[in-house]
């Protein structure tokens, strides 16, 4: 039996995957909730206990080897005495059954919160601990002994440094030894590459990870385009991919851990980041940047809601004539399908990730009111992303200017003051970006810049939302409009300048 464990923050998004994958049951736990909502809705409960904790959710899954099945009734005995061993006795928790794939498997979602004292359940040593139980289980249930993948594909510490693990891990857990005992390098190297590459990037995003992870990479081609190999340096120790196991091979990475590779779009990226690294994020940054690779991991995959394609010319229209926005801008997010309307009549604004990936949507159902959006069905959106658009300078230009703007008619009123302003597109790539939550900034993204623009509107919402964004944002500036918003301030500045236009026709004679 082969387990995995992933945490996460969202109960609701883990369930909806576990419940919307076919072959899909729930088959056990200790609550009462027979659906995900009704499950996310109980989870609330152990999550009031702790509204400080971040990642609450504990997310596990163990595997039969092909050919081996168990009953509902059983597969709920071994999750329960799982759960117990691994010290979840006070924890809300459910299991799923899917039978999607040739191995009988579950999932469990579990809250980390204990109710009896609303305390993080502790996952010191989780790997280790959840290895031994498994093992244990299977000699109990007559289950076949099965190899994580984790040791199929990567070569052990030898039995040497093995034995001197366990018997300084069990000296500190008897007292006799103050600190916890160290992995090997290699073995913690191991887990490194792991977790960097649990949401299938992309070679070069791979390389980056691991050089600000201050694990130095070497790589090279053949002079008929094949790779060399890998190697990797870490703690002034040296292995290569092969010394690591098969799955840490420049091949196998892609094989066993899904890192995506095409020759053409990655090989001069990777080049120049051998050629100058990225430096190291200081050790307090380090598990941030796990948290945000497995939490883009875990986000249940967006599907935007279908445009009703006869109302596209309405909305055309109404924010051509009615809103002043250019009509290549208007045509090139239509285009892109991140502008619409859907068969309710809502405007649809979709949300990206920073890599351009669609991950949810704002829904702005009442534009003759007011300019707020809603989140497109929060039970499935994402948090993580934004609206945002591009312009000026060339299409494949780095980013120089930013923009933080309070809605997305705002950010597209704004985009179309700086064109007007300019008498043209700005000579350097601009980014408008909806983003006036303090706590779902791209922290890491805004600050590589020297500057920040926060033209969030000009009335209470907008204001207390730059005041907080400065405090996190120290090299931004407020940009304060004379109207309450861009739209307005948009309207009065077109006015401005026909009037100026017509003031200059009229002095005109031959």
């Amino acid at each position: 039996m082969i387990g995995n464990q992933t945490k996460g923050k969202s109960f609701r998004g883990l369930l909806d995957y576990l419940e919307n994958k076919e072959e899909s049951s729930l088959i056990g736990g200790n609550m009462f909730g027979t659906n995900a909502r009704e499950l996310a809705r109980e989870f609330r409960l152990s999550r009031q206990l702790n509204p400080e904790a971040e990642k609450v959710v504990h997310h596990v899954s163990l595997s039969l080897s092909p050919g081996e099945q168990l009953d509902n009734d059983t597969w709920c005995e071994v999750a329960d005495k799982y759960m117990s061993e691994m010290g979840y006795t006070a924890n809300q928790y459910a299991i799923y059954r899917h039978s999607d794939r040739n191995h009988d498997h579950i999932h469990i979602c579990a809250s980390r919160i204990s109710l009896d004292d609303g305390k993080i359940t502790r996952d010191s040593w989780e790997y280790m601990r959840s290895e031994k139980i498994i093992r244990q289980l299977e000699l109990e249930y007559g289950l076949q002994q099965a190899l994580s993948s984790k040791e199929k594909l990567s070569r052990a510490p030898s039995s040497g440094q093995q034995q001197r693990f366990e018997r300084e891990q069990l000296e500190y857990e008897q007292g006799e030894r103050n600190t916890p005992p160290q992995q090997p390098i290699k073995t913690q190297l191991i887990e490194v590459i792991d977790r960097a590459t649990v949401d299938k990037p992309t070679m070069p995003q791979l390389v980056e990870r691991l050089q600000l992870l201050g694990v130095e990479v070497r790589h090279g081609l053949t002079r008929n385009g094949k790779s060399k190999g890998i190697s990797y340096s870490w703690s002034d120790q040296k292995f290569s991919g092969t010394s690591l196991g098969p799955a840490y091979t420049f091949p196998g990475l892609q094989k066993h851990l899904g890192v995506d590779y095409q020759t053409e779009r990655d090989d001069e990226p990777i080049n120049e980041l051998l050629l100058k690294p990225v430096k190291p994020l200081p050790v307090e940054q380090l598990e941030k940047l796990f948290q945000d690779i497995e939490r883009k991991q875990q986000q249940p995959e967006f599907t935007p809601p279908p445009e009703d394609k006869v109302l596209w010319q309405v909305l055309h229209k109404y924010l051509s004539e009615k809103r002043y926005i250019p009509d290549y801008i208007v045509q090139g997010l239509h285009g892109n399908q991140l502008l619409y309307m859907d068969e309710q009549r809502n405007i649809l604004f979709i949300k990206r990730n920073l890599d351009g990936e669609k991950t949810g949507a704002l829904v702005w159902s009442k534009p003759r009111e007011n300019h707020r959006t809603v989140e497109y069905d929060q039970n499935t959106s994402t948090a993580y992303g934004w609206f945002y658009l591009r312009l000026g300078g060339q299409p494949t230009d780095k980013v120089e200017n930013v923009f933080l703007c309070s809605t997305p008619i705002d950010a597209m009123s704004a985009a179309t003051y700086l064109i007007s302003s300019c008498k043209g597109l700005p000579p350097t790539r601009t980014m408008l970006i909806v983003a006036d939550d303090p706590n779902n900034l791209p922290m890491e993204f805004l600050k590589s810049f020297n500057r920040v623009v926060v033209a969030f509107n000009n009335d209470e919402l907008g204001n207390n939302a730059a005041s907080a964004v400065l405090e996190l944002l120290p090299q931004g500036k407020r940009l304060k409009t004379h109207n309450p918003d861009w739209s307005q301030e948009l309207e009065a500045h077109l006015r401005e300048e026909q009037q100026r236009q017509r003031q200059q026709d009229r002095g005109f004679s031959l």
